[in-house]
């Protein structure tokens, strides 16, 4: 049964690959230029503020930015341990949550002290060694609050590195889901701090690239693999993967997207479950969208030529968002609720993220530069 509705969905796909809108493409604004040594894991879009994150030599930081590029706030992180921010969500109270991992130093030996009778004539003095960067285990989650004030830390520790991808937040608790060299890691937290079981999710060869939690406690977890999930075998060489997992945890639903001698992901989804990836093969590289239904069933596709993954967002009065890059062009399109295009924007460069506030409109990252789309 799982293997016909992975067959049923990539014949849609086949059908419905379009080619782009011949109406007038009007470039993108830029609102800020990205400074070549700034490191930015993610960019998050609130009611009031675009939010930055990532990492610095000394620590993490994440920043308030107004809507036309200036800076409202910057929180630093310093609470000397080694650690990276690597993936953000906003709550409903607009507090931000952030992710990454992190471990305390672990002090080097002192050198052994020279013999008394050594030739020293400069009088060279020889300390501590200083610190080594351990390995990363703890699974860890910071929470800083609107206005820019620290409002919690909790860790989770593991017994090997981590690397969390994605993280997504609702009323009733939190939904990360992990990179570990043993395979991807799934693990949810209420809004207090106090972490779940950790979920193992297939092995080596599964990456999961984004999550969506669901009110009823429930995840959509997303990414790639060739391994099987309740019975649903790969189709193609690597296949984009939807697994749905309940509030136990435990895997209940598992949809393939894949054709044979192609490569599938799928690295960009909303909580409307409108999904962006790729589709790879010897001669064709395609930005793939998707919206499905709650009970993970397509109700409209599109594919495009380009050169880069589809990232989305979704809008007001059922409207969607793509963007991919074709060969260091950007093309930012806008759909209606049954998957035709409105609108078209350029714009430059291979598009990161997105994000979309009622209040602020559409903002883009592309690593270079932030974009805006005004909310009209």
């Amino acid at each position: 049964m799982f293997r016909k509705i992975s067959f049923a969905l990539s014949a849609l796909l086949v059908l419905s690959a379009a080619p782009l809108s011949a109406a007038p493409v009007t470039p993108l604004a830029i609102v800020k230029t990205i400074l070549i040594d700034q490191d930015i894991a993610g960019m998050l879009v609130g009611d009031t503020a675009i939010y930055l994150f990532g990492n610095t030599p000394t620590g993490g930081y994440v920043t308030a930015l107004n809507k036309d590029g200036s800076q409202k706030w910057m929180h630093s992180f310093s609470d000397l341990t080694a650690f990276t921010i690597s993936t953000g969500a906003l709550d409903a109270n607009g507090d931000i949550w952030l992710t990454g991992a992190s471990a305390a130093p672990i002090a080097m030996p002192n050198a052994v002290n020279p013999s008394p009778t050594a030739a020293n004539p400069d009088g060279v003095v020889i300390g501590d060694e200083g610190t080594i960067r351990p390995d990363l285990q703890n699974l860890t989650l910071w929470k800083v609050s609107s206005a820019g004030v620290g409002a919690g830390k909790y860790q989770l520790p593991l017994t090997q590195p981590v690397l969390p991808t994605s993280i997504s937040v609702n009323k009733v608790g939190i939904s990360i889901v992990a990179w570990q060299s043993a395979g991807s890691l799934f693990v949810t937290s209420d809004l207090l701090g106090k972490f779940g079981k950790p979920l193992r999710i297939g092995k080596t060869t599964t990456t999961l690239d984004k999550v969506v939690r669901n009110s009823d406690g429930s995840s959509i977890l997303l990414g790639s693999s060739t391994e099987l999930f309740l019975a649903n075998k790969a189709i193609g060489i690597r296949d984009g993967v939807i697994v749905k997992v309940d509030a136990k945890p435990k895997i209940v639903q598992s949809v393939r997207s894949g054709e044979r001698n192609s490569s599938r992901n799928w690295a960009s989804a909303t909580s409307s479950l409108l999904l962006g990836g790729y589709l790879k093969n010897k001669t064709t590289s395609l930005a793939t969208i998707t919206k499905f239904g709650p009970t993970l069933k397509p109700t409209w596709t599109v594919r495009y030529k380009a050169t880069s993954s589809a990232v989305v967002a979704s809008g007001v009065n059922a409207k969607s968002y793509a963007a991919f890059e074709n060969g260091g062009a950007g093309t930012l399109l806008t759909f209606d609720k049954n998957g035709k295009v409105i609108a078209t924007n350029s714009f430059l460069g291979q598009p990161v993220t997105m994000g979309f506030s009622k209040a602020l409109g559409l903002y883009l990252y592309t690593g270079n530069n932030i974009y805006s789309l005004l909310s009209k």
